[in-house]
């Protein structure tokens, strides 16, 4: 079995790059979120999507977090909260060491 089957984080495309690996290694499979210069219309699709699957994930017992920057987590969090989820979590502290406050 998949180590990743159970683990999901979603993560903003500014860090993507820089934790990859790290998540990878950690056993988390990973939900893009769009970059920050994505034209809006998109975007939100985007992450309305994302929130649709992730609302999946939850349902079947999967631990999902976020490694986000601040561009579209208050979006997704709204996104979330219309299929009755709470705020994902942020992935463990660990799991930042390439976090960069923008």
């Amino acid at each position: 079995m998949d180590a990743r089957a159970e683990r999901i984080a979603v993560v903003a495309d500014s860090l993507l790059a820089g934790n990859l690996s790290e998540l990878g290694t950690a056993g988390y499979g990973v939900m893009q979120l769009p970059p920050a210069t994505l034209d809006d219309s998109t975007a939100r699709e985007w992450v309305e999507q994302t929130a649709e699957q992730i609302t999946e994930y939850l349902r079947h017992g999967y631990t999902v977090c976020l490694l986000g920057d601040g561009v579209w987590d208050d979006l997704l969090a709204a996104e979330l909260a219309r299929y009755g989820r709470d705020r994902l979590a942020a992935c463990r502290n660990d799991l930042r060491m390439s976090y960069t406050k923008w």
